[in-house]
């Protein structure tokens, strides 16, 4: 019974983060993975199965926190500092075996369905019982990994079902950052330090209360601290670094493009010039070469007619001549 109970469970992981990494953790979580960060985990063909949902009038997580964040300075007059953990981060992780049953049972849609109402209840119940302003629920259905068929058939691609449930750490109706004062373990009947914090422990109680109707059992509880994910944040950061390097390479390429693009256009410009100053100058050699074949004609016209009226008169010359020579003959 105990090994059934491993085998479909519901846990909670909660993480905190200041601005600049909560921005990369949003932007790494977006259930349309359109954003510049990307994880090897990630398998896009499977990506279509991811969802989020959001407050309205918002089109993701990150949209939420900057609204959450100007409601902020409309309430205290104050700016969201640099060191305030703004992102408070539950990841909550489902059992793939049991969410396949369920898909098995009411189909691929319906189960998505099902818990997708149970992750905004706990959105609602995690904002009634500490106060964190719910931004957004990303559910990711296309991490995992691929291992080998035992038939020898395709690879299966084991999923990673969970679901990234964003809170911004203040509560607008009491006017308090409910984080700060979550973070103490308190103490036990006996006076003594508990060794986990009973507050995450309730947050572990209330997810598991909620998805027990869809078989899924508690997971074991363990502490909150901000260190516990900076691998993944660390992995986050890195990417996006490596991307501001890939623009920045990118955009000394393209400075680099477009002064030999310059230097080609006047190139280009100079020798437009020069086409443009040999085709007025075989416009105008053209435009006097037919004047000069005009000429020629008109000359070879009048040397023509000069020599036909030469002809003509020492024709007629000639012919006088001879006259007189006859008429002698005659006598």
């Amino acid at each position: 019974m105990k090994a059934q109970h491993r085998k479909a469970y519901v846990s909670v992981k909660s993480r905190y983060y200041k601005r600049d990494a909560a921005t990369a953790v949003l932007d790494h979580a977006n259930a349309r993975r359109n954003g510049f960060t990307k994880s090897i985990n990630v398998h896009p063909e499977y990506s279509c199965d991811n969802v989020g949902l959001y407050p309205k009038e918002c089109n993701s997580s990150a949209e939420a926190l900057e609204r959450a964040c100007t409601q902020y300075k409309l309430v205290t007059g104050k700016k969201v500092r640099k060191d305030f953990n703004l992102l408070f981060e539950h990841v909550v992780v489902l059992t793939e075996s049991q969410y396949a049953k369920l898909e098995k049972t009411w189909g691929k849609q319906k189960a998505k369905e099902l818990v997708l109402k149970q992750l905004a209840l706990y959105m609602r119940k995690i904002k009634a019982e500490f106060g964190f302003e719910p931004i957004g629920v990303e559910f990711h259905a296309d991490e995992g990994h691929f291992q080998p068929s035992k038939t020898g058939e395709e690879p299966i691609f084991c999923r990673n079902i969970h679901a990234h449930c964003h809170f911004f750490n203040y509560d607008f109706t009491k006017k308090v950052a409910p984080l700060r004062h979550l973070m103490k373990k308190q103490k036990d009947g006996r006076g003594r330090t508990n060794q986990l914090n009973p507050n995450f422990e309730r947050m572990q109680d209330i997810a598991a209360n909620l998805f027990s109707p869809l078989g899924f059992n508690r997971g074991e509880s363990k502490n909150v601290t901000g260190k516990e994910h900076l691998t993944k944040e660390a992995f986050v950061l890195k990417k996006l670094h490596g991307m501001e390097e890939q623009i920045a390479d990118l955009t000394n390429k393209n400075r680099a493009l477009e002064v030999k693009l310059q230097a080609k256009h006047k190139k280009s410009e100079i020798l437009d010039k020069k086409i443009s100053v040999q085709e007025n100058k075989s416009a105008w050699l053209e435009k006097h070469l037919q004047k000069l074949q005009t000429m020629a004609n008109e000359l070879e016209t009048a040397i023509k007619r000069r020599c036909q009226s030469a002809l003509k008169l020492m024709s007629q010359r000639l012919k006088r001549r001879a006259s007189p020579s006859q008429s002698l003959n005659r006598h």
